[in-house]
């Protein structure tokens, strides 16, 4: 799977998923028909988001165009070397 980002602002970025082969299209066609399959969403946009910024967790989604697109707001998750302010 392909990813092309958009930068929305320091916690916020869009999403968008694209497939490279017929079993990506077919997960997609899939996912599209059955909207009570967020876990499997939740796991391909968290992916994307590493990619895009390693420390992030994904916080929330809201789909522009379901379920390929997503504005997707995140959080950075604390690691145990940086400096607790």
């Amino acid at each position: 799977m392909k990813y092309h980002y958009m930068r929305i602002s320091p916690t916020t970025v869009r999403i968008e998923l694209i497939p490279e082969d017929n079993t990506e299209k077919s997960l997609l066609q899939q996912l599209a028909h059955s909207e009570t399959n967020n876990k499997e969403l939740n796991v391909l946009f968290q992916k994307a988001l590493n990619i895009y910024q390693p420390s992030a967790l994904l916080a929330s989604k809201t789909f522009m165009d379901f379920p390929r697109v997503a504005i997707c707001g995140f959080q950075f998750s604390a690691k145990l070397s940086d400096p607790i302010l």
